[in-house]
């Protein structure tokens, strides 16, 4: 099929945004018209690129047709050519932050499809009009230089990368492609819904366009500010790597050389510390970073989202909290499984000849008054104490980080070289 005009500006808008398409690229569609163009000018592009291309619907189970739109979306991957995977969300939020809940599942199921069909990346339909409303939302609620920079044209999540290729394009415009190819698209009744935060901005932006506030204008803002966040993270990642390491899944500091770095990049540096040790995938608000980064200054120590922040001599050691280590607590029978995740952070592993059940939790003030020389590992105490350990019982087995006393394993989940690295953007 021949491309029309409209078609190769499109194609080129994607291509500039995004670059050369993996060699096998998953892409998620709702239905919608985002997605279902998506999907369509992907194609056309794969044809020339020698990509091979699969498709993903969610199907959250909110609504009735949900399941028919899906099947909707099927259809049209087969006339294309294109495989697809309709993928269920089994438990559906009835409370709380209905949309909030619904999008951590889609990247979820999005992320255990790409990998186990070996898919490199998956592409997402959000266009310039969402970037808009998100720099939007996020100055409503004050954010920083990294929350008005919008969303990243790439970035990794729940073990994939993510690609949105028409964060430079309209809404209006995709749209005006579909219905010149007269290709179907579905509206889902929720964009019009006023409960929810994104669809009010949606509707204020009619208004704040007539200011000239426009889609344009705001995208505009959102590419000036993430080319200063991207300096803002390069200048952290080069102080990261001369005032930090990883010692015992804790990140350690030099007090001196964080305590002089300018507030930005301390605070930055931070979050990155709490997000390499408690893996949490939102960072705490920037109040309490700010109180959290003056008490640093003062000398004092802080407890922050799951994670204590203690002192010790010339060093910062940033390590789990043992309030909030002590809840993770599993069984674990070596026959049954190679190996063993605990509290999202260590991968235990049992030696070869082992075959009893234990349970892993944190080492407590028991498990560490029990080792000889705790001392030794030169390690603040409170934080020794949040280290997976292995029981039998009332009885210590070993402590697989510190390598005592057999050949337990604990092996980081999080890699310590990727520690300094920049808290989510979505």
């Amino acid at each position: 099929m021949l491309l029309t005009p409209t078609e190769e500006a499109l194609i080129a808008e994607i291509r500039a945004r995004i670059g050369v398409l993996p060699s096998k690229l998953g892409i998620a569609v709702s239905g919608g018209s985002d997605s279902v163009a998506l999907m369509h000018l992907l194609a056309a592009l794969a044809r020339n690129s020698g990509a091979e291309l699969a498709i993903a619907t969610v199907d959250h189970g909110l609504r009735t047709d949900s399941l028919i739109e899906a099947r909707g979306v099927a259809q049209q991957a087969a006339d294309l050519g294109l495989s697809h995977d309709i993928l269920t969300w089994r438990h559906p939020a009835q409370s709380g932050n209905l949309q909030a809940e619904a999008r951590a599942a889609r990247y979820r199921l999005l992320g255990e499809w790409a990998i186990a069909c070996g898919i490199e990346a998956v592409a997402v339909g959000h266009t310039a009009d969402d970037q808009a409303e998100t720099f939007l939302m996020r100055l409503r609620r004050a954010s920083g230089v990294a929350g008005l920079s919008g969303m990243a044209s790439r970035h990794h999540r729940d073990g994939i990368e993510i690609l949105r290729p028409l964060l430079g394009i309209r809404r209006s415009d995709l749209r005006s492609y579909l219905t010149a190819r007269e290709i179907n698209w579905v509206d889902d009744p929720s964009n019009l819904d006023m409960k929810f935060e994104r669809v009010r901005v949606r509707d204020a932006l009619k208004a704040l366009e007539q200011l000239g506030l426009t889609v344009d204008a705001l995208t505009a803002v959102a590419d000036n500010m993430r080319m200063a966040d991207d300096a803002l993270e390069a200048a952290m990642r080069a102080a990261a790597a001369t005032l930090g390491q990883v010692r015992l899944g804790m990140v350690v500091l030099d007090h001196t050389g964080f305590t002089t770095l300018d507030d930005e990049l301390a605070r930055r540096m931070l979050l990155s510390a709490i997000a390499y040790v408690n893996g949490a995938e939102y960072p705490p608000r920037r109040a309490p970073v700010l109180d959290a980064l003056q008490a640093l200054k003062d000398g004092r120590g802080v407890t922050l989202q799951g994670c204590q922040i203690v002192i010790r001599g010339s060093q910062i050691w940033v390590g789990r909290e043992y309030a909030a280590a002590r809840q993770a607590c599993v069984s674990y029978l070596p026959s049954a499984s190679k190996h063993i995740s605990w509290d999202a952070a260590w991968a235990i592993s049992a030696p070869k000849d082992w075959t009893q059940q234990v349970e892993i939790r944190a080492l407590g003030e028991d498990g560490l008054v029990s080792i000889d020389d705790w001392r030794q590992y030169e390690a603040p105490r409170e934080l020794l104490k949040s280290l997976p350990s292995v029981w039998q019982d009332a009885n210590l087995i070993a402590v697989p980080p510190l390598e005592e006393r057999s050949d337990w394993v604990a092996a980081a989940i999080r890699r310590p070289e990727t520690w300094a690295r920049p808290a989510l953007s979505h």
